[in-house]
């Protein structure tokens, strides 16, 4: 009766009701209650359900093993199309926490079917992370070989997508050097590109947070090449500003921010001004410059602040410029102070600070893949991700 009313209702206190039935029964009476849902012939129905999705992944935790194989068993053939769907994702997700090894290499084996479409789909990118998060103890499937020799050539198009970008940090975090090297490799020959991207950006800020030295330095001298124009870019600009950062912390690059003032601070042959004031006076580029003048050496703060105060009267005039001539007049009586904060770093452009926004280049954590919560709260809009 109440499989009949989740079903044909969308009631959610029937499914919710059966949760607890669940999780609080007698062992003896859970399997019977998951016993009834699997002889109603209905199972794979539940699973495309708003609310019966969570009913299955319920059988999932509590049912014995030649339950969860039968359940493993409904889903043979239809893992594709369940991986695509809002509710079944959760589902398949769910599948692969549960069953054993064996049965998981089944799953995985499915999906091997359609990588180039389902590796950037809105939903079944989170059945591939939780792939990628397996941790396999008998012979695993060679799940890196299948997915580079289908979309091999197409990183930097993946990781400018919205999902795809997930997908790629999260391979850099689970898979082995070897695995991950291929992509890795198409990435860094990409970078000003992938940087410029409203997602592509995460993952070059995620090589510069948590790369190998030598990726972090080929990063590092790229966005230095085009630093100038990649400081006037809306998405790009985060990355600058996370390429300042990261060389105030690792001594292998740490005059990346001596060579980016020296590129800023010197003129072009084809701009009136140097860059640095047209830096400052951009709707994006002005958080770098308060952000240099806020945590720079001593040198480079004066430096950076002489050269700024020759440009007072149009930085006053400029709605993003002010900002930065605002912070110069007012430590103008003397030398930076190493104590001062810029509390407008956080400010208009949208997460300028990269630890901000988009998906956590720390290792998108919020947007890891989930199951759900007992009362449906996954609502299959997201595929159970948080938006950014």
């Amino acid at each position: 009766m109440c499989i009949d009313r989740i079903l044909q209702a969308t009631d959610q206190q029937a499914s919710i009701h059966l949760q607890q039935k669940l999780k609080t029964s007698p062992p003896d009476q859970k399997i019977q209650i998951i016993d009834s849902i699997l002889g109603g012939g209905q199972t794979y129905s539940l699973m495309c359900n708003r609310f019966g999705n969570f009913l299955i992944q319920r059988c999932f935790e509590f049912g014995t093993p030649q339950q969860i194989e039968s359940l493993a068993q409904a889903m043979r053939g239809n893992i594709l199309t369940l991986a695509c769907d809002p509710f079944g994702c959760h589902v398949v997700q769910k599948a692969l926490d549960a069953v054993e090894e064996d049965c998981r290499a089944r799953i995985v084996t499915e999906m091997f079917r359609r990588i180039p479409e389902t590796i950037v789909h809105r939903y079944a990118c989170h059945v591939w992370q939780k792939v990628f998060e397996i941790r396999w103890i008998d012979s695993p499937p060679a799940v890196m070989t299948y997915v580079n020799n289908a979309v091999g050539g197409k990183w930097p198009n993946i990781a400018v997508d919205e999902t795809g970008s997930l997908v790629v940090q999260n391979i850099f975090e689970n898979c082995p050097e070897h695995d991950k090297r291929p992509v890795l490799n198409e990435i860094l020959q990409s970078v000003t590109t992938i940087a410029k991207g409203q997602w592509g950006n995460w993952v070059i800020q995620h090589i510069l947070e948590h790369g190998a030295p030598t990726d972090r330095a080929i990063v590092t001298q790229k966005i230095l090449e085009d630093a100038v124009n990649l400081s006037l870019d809306q998405y790009a600009s985060k990355v600058v500003e996370k390429t300042l950062r990261t060389a105030a912390q690792n001594s292998s690059i740490i005059a990346a921010s001596s060579l980016y003032i020296g590129i800023v601070c010197d003129g072009v042959l084809d701009r009136p001004r140097i860059p640095l004031i047209d830096i400052a006076a951009d709707q994006y580029g002005n958080y770098i410059v308060q952000y240099i003048l806020t945590n720079a050496g001593p040198q480079h703060r004066e430096t950076c602040a002489a050269l700024i105060k020759r440009h007072m009267v149009s930085l006053r005039g400029s709605k993003y410029g002010q900002k930065v001539a605002f912070m110069v007049e007012r430590w103008r009586g003397g030398p930076f102070s190493n104590n001062n904060n810029n509390s407008s770093n956080n400010g208009g452009n949208g997460g300028s600070n990269s630890n901000s926004g988009h998906g956590n280049s720390s290792g998108h954590g919020s947007y890891r893949s989930k199951t759900g919560s007992m009362d449906g709260s996954n609502g299959g809009a997201n595929g159970g991700r948080r938006r950014w």
